[in-house]
C-alpha cells in the first residue's frame, strides 16, 4: 500500500535527526574512528566462531571495533535527550530502476528518478511535521539538467504528527487522512517503530535490533559511516539496511540511504537517499515562534474530506504512478543526479 510507504519514509526522515545531536561535543575524551584504522577490517588473532545467521559482513568484528560501536550508542543515548525542537532542509533522491535504469557513467550509480526538497521540523519525542517545497522528475535523458520541476497537486508532499495522530494531506484527493498511534507508543519516541535507531531507542534496544558496523572508507576523514541491518523478521519486511553519515564537525546526521527489502543492485534496485542541511537545534525564541501551532491537529481545509485511517489501496498515485516499491519520495535549484556525493 503506498500510504504505508509514506508512513515509513516520514517516520525516517523525521526522527533521524534525533539520532546523535549533541553526540559530537561528548565524544571529546572518546575514542574516535581516526584512532580505529583498522575498523571494518579482521584480527586474526581475535576473530570469533561465526554464527550462523549472522550476515557474514558482520562477522568477526574486531574488540575495537565492537568497543567503538558500543560507546557511540552510550552516548548517543545519553545525548538524544537533550534535543527539544529541530528543523532542518532535507534533499531526497529516490531510485527504482524499473522506472529508470540509467546509471552515471562516472561512477555507475542509478540516476534518480525524483528528487525532493523540503523541511521538517521535530519536537521531542514525537511531534513533527514534514512538507515538500519543491519536486523534480527525471524526464529529459539528453539535456544538460534532465530534471523537469513538477507542480501538480499530486507533487506536494505533507505530514503533521501531534504525538497522538499522523495526519496525511492528499492534495489530489482534497483529504486529510488521520492515522492514530496507537497509546502505547504515544509518548515514547516511537521506540518500537520501523526504525528504533532513528527514535531515541536505547542502546540495548538497537544491539537487539540490528547488526551494526563501521563502514567508513579509507582515507575519509571528515565523515562517520554506520551500517545497520535488521535482525528481527517484522523489520526485514520493510527494508534491508540502513546506512548513516554523520558529519565530522557536528557529529549530526548528515545523510541516510535506506534500501528496500530484497535490495539487489542488478535486479531489485530500489532505494532512497536523503541528505539534511540547515540543522538547527533547541534555537531560542525565533525558533520556538517557528515551532507555535505547528504539532497540532490540523484544520479541515475547506471543499476538503476528513478521513480516519490509512488511505485505500486503490486510490489513485500522485507522482509516483509507475512504481511499484512501498518506498516514495527523492532536490535543487537546477537538481542534477551528479549533485549528489
Amino acid at each position: 500500500m503506498k500510504s504505508q510507504g509514506w508512513l515509513f519514509s516520514l517516520l525516517m526522515l523525521l526522527n533521524c535527526l534525533l539520532t546523535s545531536t549533541l553526540i559530537g561535543q561528548q565524544l571529546d575524551g572518546r575514542a574516535s574512528p581516526a584512532d580505529y584504522p583498522q575498523l571494518g577490517g579482521l584480527n586474526a588473532a581475535d576473530q570469533a566462531v561465526p554464527q550462523p545467521l549472522v550476515p557474514e559482513e558482520f562477522r568477526n568484528l574486531t574488540p575495537e571495533h565492537q568497543k567503538y560501536i558500543e560507546d557511540l550508542l552510550d552516548v548517543w543515548e545519553q545525548s538524544s535527550s537533550q534535543v527539544k525542537l529541530c528543523t532542518c532542509d532535507f534533499e531526497r533522491w529516490d531510485y527504482n530502476a524499473e522506472i529508470v535504469s540509467k546509471r552515471d557513467p562516472n561512477d555507475n550509480r542509478l540516476i534518480a528518478h525524483r528528487i525532493v526538497r523540503g523541511q521538517i521540523r521535530f519536537g521531542n519525542p514525537d511531534q513533527a511535521q514534514y512538507e515538500s517545497s519543491e519536486m523534480w522528475s527525471y524526464q529529459n535523458p539528453d539535456e544538460q539538467n534532465p530534471y523537469v520541476q513538477q507542480k501538480g497537486d499530486g507533487d506536494h508532499e505533507k505530514w503533521i504528527c501531534d504525538g497522538k495522530s499522523i495526519y496525511e494531506f492528499d492534495f489530489v484527493n482534497k483529504r486529510v487522512y488521520e492515522n492514530k498511534i496507537p497509546s502505547e507508543m504515544q509518548g515514547s519516541g516511537l521506540a518500537e517503530s520501523p526504525l528504533p535507531f532513528l527514535f531515541g531507542a536505547k542502546k540495548q534496544q538497537i544491539l537487539d535490533r540490528y547488526w551494526l558496523r563501521i563502514a567508513t572508507p579509507a582515507g575519509l576523514e571528515n565523515e562517520y559511516w554506520l551500517l545497520a541491518v535488521p535482525k528481527r523478521a517484522e523489520d526485514a519486511q520493510t527494508y534491508s539496511k540502513v546506512e548513516i553519515i554523520l558529519a565530522k564537525e557536528d557529529f549530526l546526521p548528515k545523510s541516510l540511504h535506506i534500501y528496500s527489502k530484497g535490495y539487489n543492485p542488478a535486479t531489485t534496485a530500489v532505494s532512497q537517499h536523503v541528505e539534511f542541511k540547515n540543522r538547527k537545534i533547541n534555537g531560542q525564541l525565533a525558533t520556538i515562534k517557528n515551532f507555535m501551532g505547528v504539532f497540532v491537529r490540523p484544520a479541515k481545509p475547506i471543499g476538503w474530506e476528513w478521513v480516519e485511517g490509512l488511505p485505500e489501496a486503490g486510490r489513485p498515485a500522485s507522482a509516483d504512478s509507475n512504481s511499484s516499491t512501498q518506498f516514495r519520495s527523492g532536490a535543487a535549484n537546477q537538481p542534477s543526479q551528479l549533485n549528489r556525493k
